[in-house]
């Protein structure tokens, strides 16, 4: 099945550095009033249909043809409905001569339990899991974010309510779940003040596999509580706690990723290589009011195990500390590609490599989150990558 969308022209969009090249090869949109394939048409609570397509938080690449998948978050009205959670497959060609993408979707996949009880993106069903008197509750509140394919097909996909990380077979069961440290999860006292945890609605919103396996990192959108301050609602820092697993799906150390700027925070890590990611950061701005709408390269290599450091400072980071090395590797709303100014999405969220072009030249993928909003495409955008490679 095609959707309805409207293909944009680039006008030969480059940006040139002594190593790598990146183009910009290829940019769709997608109306905000398109159905996927769920079939599902009923209202939800707010009188949005079950089955609109968009508020894409995750892409990734099957390693077959044209074949990408695509994560939904938790549905319309901000957590406010009962969504069933759900991820696409979808077919997705990009035209270099014609700076165009063909979009097909193929595919949707509801997520459920291990008992295939339905995860929603309900705000209501994960409070009542927080407030559980239990310590470890049976949750059925979802909000993915990031999806990785591993080698035997299953889906790695990472929640921002627990946070949880869990791995899909291919029918969107539930099959396994990591054991995410206990710093991670988010706390409250009585009088409803956070004080331990990924921040509410700030957590786990990417993550990376390495090309060997070995090694897997969840990234939070922003600092943990304990590692920031809150300020009139927010909280506020600099430097993101990395959780790193080895293959066993066994925490083995965290680092600690600075953000670029207090007003920013991370939506998706992609590997490059065994120890380097690309990071996919953002502000919460759209049109001319956007500042950072970037893809920064990391090395971790020399990064520092902070496990045993219970509380990180706001902004500067002790002497002991070394952070992952961070540089800029595109900047999503420089002129040069047409993505900026007026035309600036407010929500780029997922990032993944796709298949080589004929002339050996690597694929970058950014989706882009319409918050299902259907006055608001949902934009995919192909970056063409020469020189990664070490």
């Amino acid at each position: 099945m095609s959707i309805g969308i409207a293909t944009l022209g680039l006008g030969g969009a480059a940006v040139h550095a002594a190593t790598p090249t990146i183009e910009l090869v290829g940019k769709v949109a997608i109306d905000g009033d398109q159905h996927d394939l769920s079939h599902d048409d009923k209202p939800l609570e707010d009188g949005s249909p079950s089955n609109q397509f968009g508020g894409l938080s995750g892409i990734e690449y099957t390693g077959i043809g044209n074949r990408f998948l695509l994560l939904a978050d938790r549905g319309a009205g901000d957590g406010e409905v009962s969504y069933q959670c759900r991820y696409h497959e979808a077919d997705i060609t990009v035209d270099p001569t014609s700076q165009s993408i063909a979009f097909a979707l193929k595919t949707t996949r509801m997520l459920s339990t291990p008992t295939g009880e339905p995860l929603v993106g309900s705000i209501e069903a994960h409070e009542k899991c927080l407030n559980s008197p239990t310590p470890h509750p049976v949750w059925t509140a979802f909000d993915p974010e990031s999806v990785r394919m591993l080698p035997d097909k299953s889906l790695l996909i990472s929640d921002e309510y627990g946070p949880h990380i869990v791995v899909v077979d291919e029918s969107g069961r539930i099959s396994n779940e990591f054991t995410v440290p206990d710093k991670f999860r988010l706390r409250a006292v009585e009088d409803g003040v956070f004080t331990k945890g990924v921040y509410s609605n700030r957590g786990l919103e990417g993550i990376a596999v390495t090309p060997s396996g070995s090694r897997m990192i969840a990234l939070p959108q922003s600092p943990l509580i304990q590692d920031a301050v809150i300020e009139n609602g927010y909280c506020i820092g600099l430097n993101c706690r990395c959780v790193v697993f080895d293959g066993n799906h066994n925490c083995i150390r965290e680092i600690v990723y600075q953000l670029d700027n207090l007003a920013s925070g991370t939506s998706e890590i992609l590997a490059v290589d065994e120890d380097r990611f690309l990071v996919l950061e953002r502000d919460s701005k759209a049109g001319r009011e956007a500042k950072t709408k970037a893809i920064f390269l990391i090395d971790t290599a020399e990064a520092t195990d902070v496990t045993r450091i219970e509380s990180l400072p706001k902004t500067d980071l002790p002497s002991s500390v070394t952070p992952a090395h961070k540089s800029l590797f595109i900047d999503l709303l420089d002129p040069k590609f047409g993505l900026g100014g007026e035309h600036a999405h407010e929500k780029p969220e997922g990032l993944c490599w796709g298949p080589r072009l004929a002339d050996g030249r690597r694929t970058l993928w950014v989706c882009c989150d319409n918050d299902f909003e259907k006055s608001i495409q949902t934009e995919i955008y192909c970056f063409a990558i020469d020189g990664l490679d070490r």
